[in-house]
């Protein structure tokens, strides 16, 4: 799925809304800079995965005769690969 900037500004002021009607955050700046905020981070994250698939289609690509032998999945190990990059570099998927 594609994110383009409108959506995430939209669910971030989703989540916003429903933090300040429970009562979660008394924010102290107005809800465009927390919106500000919200969506670089979250642009961040996208990138930050974007680079995760690309380590990871480097790696299956650098085993690929290897994984072709075995007959593995490699929709799986792309998966598995792409979670244990993330869980070293303290990334949320």
């Amino acid at each position: 799925m594609r994110f383009t900037d409108d959506l995430i500004r939209r669910l971030c002021a989703a989540i916003l809304s429903r933090w300040k009607a429970k009562g979660l955050i008394h924010p102290k700046v107005s809800d465009d800079a927390l919106l500000s905020r919200m969506t670089a981070e979250i642009h961040k994250d996208i990138q930050r995965e974007a680079e995760l698939d690309r380590e990871a289609e480097a790696l299956l690509e650098k085993h690929l005769g290897k994984i072709e032998r075995s007959q593995a999945n490699s929709r799986i190990l792309f998966q598995k690969i792409k979670e244990r990059l993330a869980k070293e570099r303290d990334v949320v998927l």
